[in-house]
């Protein structure tokens, strides 16, 4: 699979430096930023330069690999199909930075219910992709991108960015449309109630307007607090007067519908989170949205005394479907966890002097605003490719922890049964991804074995003293 990625290098060395930092990011034992690569492969530490260099090389391009990867997952044969169609899911992640010349961090607010996280913290924004692999013994979702999607107009404004004028959730979006055009295949998005807005729906229709065909169907949760309007042709969207004539009906809570409508619900077992589980709900397909007057069908659930609303852009889609798709979306959260757990795929520490300031008590359209001012190219350039190898570093974690999947459900019987690393229970069939990242480390020996492949030799060039320290290597495990 790496091998792939050979034609979107334009150099022979960049594309070996490329396959020595995947290597480095699956099998590395700490996650103390690039030198742990050095250490874990034992490379030469006079190589460390060249290796930073490479991260903000201009012999590769970070579209180019992310579309190579998408087509490299399409050939695995790897991708989960409902209904005949792939599975995308996307959301945001916050990363934190204590960071003061590092582009794109920023102060944010944390919205989560983990008393472990702090309120406020500065860092970065990602935007994350993935999409649904595997079969019914075990699910990941592979993660196609990660990029930052906050803080960063200026920068996106130098680089003329077609995302430069987009925010978080709008371009989240367009880039699940972006894939699921690179796929050839109309797709499920999976989303959260953040990203059911107006202008998310209106991205959608844009690139289906720029596709010629349609996309995507994007499932979300939706608000407590949102309102809708009866259909024209309802019955209920005509609502008799105090002078005995018919009105046109106003807009209502969605949430009244469990009251007003408590008589219309109905109960079905359902596969909600990998178990079978009675669910009461009710479906109706509504107007929303003041601006965009769209319709979309709407699925009230009760669930365990909890009750949620369900939105799909899929006016005909069983009701049943919606709620059984919907519950694949925590994938990406279980994705979130092992990329900053197992893979540290965040801990990257690229800065540049150039980089104004950052104040962490001043606001942030004041930081913009320092940034915005910036009109040296030279300055201007440092940034971006600052910002660029931050960008490149995530992209590669990305396909590091990738493999680590598709190895996972490629060789679950070998490396379970891998008497090196035992385990006292196994909670499936297929390993997790700390489990194959640690079995993949413990091959590592296969340096002093595989001598033709491109893989080995790149480390090897790299590593210090290769000749003496390889033979007495091969000595070493020739005598054993």
């Amino acid at each position: 699979m790496l091998v792939q990625f050979r034609n979107c290098f334009s150099r022979e060395a960049t594309f070996l430096w490329f396959l020595v930092v995947i290597v480095g990011l699956i099998t590395r034992s700490d996650h103390l930023g690039v030198t742990s690569i050095i250490r874990e492969l034992m490379l030469d530490p006079g190589k460390y330069e060249s290796l930073i260099h490479f991260f903000r090389s201009s012999a590769w391009k970070l579209d180019e690999i992310r579309q190579k990867w998408i087509e490299i997952v399409m050939d695995s044969g790897a991708i989960h199909r409902i209904s005949g169609m792939p599975v995308l899911i996307g959301d945001g992640v916050k990363e934190s930075k204590e960071a003061y010349r590092m582009p794109g961090v920023k102060n944010m607010r944390q919205e989560s219910g983990n008393s472990a996280k702090s309120e406020f913290i500065r860092g970065h924004l990602f935007g994350g992709l993935g999409v649904l692999i595997g079969g019914v013994a075990k699910l990941f979702c592979l993660p196609i991108s990660m990029t930052i999607h906050d803080g960063n107009n200026a920068i996106l404004q130098w680089k003329e960015s077609e995302y430069k004028d987009d925010s978080h959730v709008t371009r989240l979006v367009r880039e699940a449309c972006k894939v699921a055009l690179a796929l050839g295949e109309k797709c499920w998005l999976l989303m959260d109630r953040y990203f059911l807005t107006g202008p998310a729906l209106a991205a959608i229709s844009e690139e289906v307007a720029k596709a010629g065909k349609a996309l995507v169907i994007m499932v979300t949760l939706a608000k407590s607090n949102y309102v809708a309007w009866w259909k024209p042709d309802d019955p209920n969207s005509v609502v008799i007067g105090k002078n005995g004539k018919p009105k046109p009906a106003k807009s209502f809570p969605i949430m009244d519908l469990f009251q007003t409508k408590a008589d219309c619900f109905r109960e079905s077992t359902l596969i909600i989170y990998g178990k079978l589980t009675k669910v009461r709900y009710y479906c109706v397909n509504l107007i929303w949205n003041q601006d965009l007057k769209q319709e979309i069908r709407f699925v009230l659930v009760y669930l365990d005394g909890a009750k949620s609303i369900l939105a799909c852009t899929a006016l005909d889609l069983d009701p049943g479907k919606i709620i059984e798709l919907y519950c694949f979306r925590f994938k990406i959260e279980t994705l979130f966890r092992a990329f900053k757990q197992v893979l540290a795929g965040f801990s990257c520490h690229f800065w540049t002097k150039h980089m104004p300031y950052f104040n962490p008590f001043a606001k942030a359209e004041v930081m913009a605003a320092k940034v915005a001012e910036i009109t040296d190219e030279v300055v201007k350039e440092s940034i971006i490719n600052t910002y660029d190898a931050i960008e490149g570093f995530v992209m590669f974690a990305c396909i590091a922890i990738g493999l680590i999947q598709l190895s996972a459900l490629t060789f679950s019987n070998y490396i379970n049964n891998n008497e090196r690393f035992w385990k006292r229970t196994y909670s499936s069939s297929v390993p997790s991804e700390a489990t194959t990242s640690a079995n993949l480390r413990y091959a590592l020996p296969i340096l002093y074995k595989c001598h033709d492949l491109a893989l080995v030799r790149a480390i090897r060039s790299r590593r210090y003293n290769s000749d003496r320290s390889d033979s007495s290597s091969d000595n070493m495990l020739e005598s054993a």
